[in-house]
């Protein structure tokens, strides 16, 4: 019998874990989990705005295919140090796992992120990661390998206004391909920018897979009105009723806030689609169970109000 000691047993450290089992961080090295990479770091851009800090997003395919800028207009990440590390906060948030502002629900109020682990597993999950932060009346900047750092923060000289900009390279030695597909990624954009209103997303390709370099401006200011007759138009449902159903509320207590838009149509199929915090939703959960559950008076009240005999069920939520 094979002996099993102590010194059988591995302790993987800093961001090893997340280079030997990157399943386990982004579902697997697939193209989804190569596009997981996007949204992990679209996703904080995209909290940065929820929470009012931001206004403008800018997503870059570069010409290779394999790489990709985004940049928001927040706050720009912390840069002075960490009273626990020593170290400088940007390195802790790029370099440890669980570490980030969305644990104390002060710094931000909503989050699609919060685990802490995002902008790390992207960092580890890279051959190559730039992340440049303006603040506090300058430009800052780290480089990263493989999830480790290759030098301090560096202070670049004197900037204006505030902003993270993260450029990143996913490592060939991890994914068996490292090309983004640009419809996928331009179609994650298009819905953030219908749920997140007023949002303005700038998505740019640079002449990726062959196209043509293309630069395209999401924004729309009636939020996911909008996106209820995008979806509307694709399902070629035609509306029984010209307004659609609309509810927006917010718990004064807890801030918790529902936006809700509804329509019927000659269609004779259900179709709902809902976010949490701008993420999608997919699998359903307490949240449509409350919709279908707790409006139910409301949308008989409303199918009084207009007369109205529904066959199909448009939903966004």
């Amino acid at each position: 019998m094979a002996s099993y000691t102590a010194k059988d047993i591995t302790v993987l450290e800093g961001l090893e874990p997340v280079r030997r089992r990157p399943g386990m961080y982004i579902g697997g090295v697939g193209s989804p989990g190569l596009h997981h990479l996007v949204w992990e770091i679209l996703d904080n851009a995209v909290d940065e705005a929820m929470n009012g800090h931001a206004s403008h997003i800018d997503v870059t395919l570069h010409a290779d295919g394999a790489s990709m800028t985004i940049e928001d207009d927040g706050r720009g990440i912390p840069v002075d140090k960490h009273p626990a590390t020593r170290t400088s906060a940007l390195e802790v948030i790029f370099t440890t796992l669980h570490a980030g502002g969305k644990f104390d629900g002060q710094s931000y109020k909503t989050a699609g992120g919060l685990h802490g682990v995002g902008a790390s597993v992207v960092n580890a999950l890279s051959r190559e990661l730039i992340a440049t932060v303006k603040r506090d009346g300058a430009t800052w900047e780290q480089r990263y390998k493989q999830g480790a750092p290759l030098g301090d923060v560096k202070k670049l000289g004197a900037a204006r206004g505030t902003g993270t900009r993260v450029f990143f390279r996913p490592d060939s030695t991890i994914f068996p391909k490292t090309q983004f597909d640009p419809a996928i990624v331009r179609e994650r954009i298009e819905v953030a920018s219908y749920l997140h209103k007023g949002l303005k997303v700038v998505f740019e390709n640079e002449g990726a897979k062959g196209d043509e370099p293309r630069k395209e401006v999401f924004e729309h200011h009636e939020g996911i009105a909008d996106y209820l007759k995008k979806i509307l138009v694709e399902r070629k449902a035609r509306a029984v009723h010209e307004l659609p159903f609309t509810v927006t509320r917010e718990h004064e207590e807890t801030g918790l806030k529902l936006d809700l838009v509804l329509q019927w149509t000659e269609s004779t199929d259900e179709h709902l689609r809902s976010y949490v915090n701008g993420i999608p939703t997919g699998s359903g959960g307490t949240h449509e169970n409350g919709l279908r559950g707790g409006l139910g008076k409301a949308i008989r009240n409303f199918i009084d109000t207009h007369s109205l005999s529904p066959k199909g069920v448009t939903l966004t939520a």
